[in-house]
């Protein structure tokens, strides 16, 4: 049973990685990359479970409590600064914030307050 989550979640992660590799813009990349890494690694945790060590048990739920609370926050600051910069070029090259939302499938000017 523990191999087959070992096996699920080194697939799972390889397709992320194909996923960076091959999407076309940073949010498709970062999306490829957050999902994978966190049902990958969720993958490995509950392989680990297998061992009935209640100490690594007690570590595996520990390491995926974290990365349920960490996967998001690092996901959207990581698209905030992408979102930045698009801005900052768009500012320096004088293109304006609704040329990047054409350009960009699924992005939304926003304002600064």
């Amino acid at each position: 049973m523990a191999d087959g989550f070992i096996l699920l979640g080194a697939v799972v992660m390889t397709i992320g990685v194909v996923g960076i590799v091959r999407m076309p813009d940073i949010y498709s990349k970062l999306h490829a990359a957050s999902k994978a890494v966190f049902l990958g690694v969720c993958s490995f945790l509950v392989a680990s479970v297998e061992t009935g060590d209640s100490a690594f048990i007690a570590r595996a739920v520990l390491i995926g409590l974290l990365l349920v609370l960490t996967t998001p926050v690092a996901a959207y600051e990581i698209a905030r600064a992408a979102v930045a910069e698009e801005k900052a070029r768009a500012a320096n090259q004088g293109e304006s914030l609704k040329s990047i939302a054409d350009r960009v499938k699924g992005y939304r000017p926003v304002e600064d307050a």
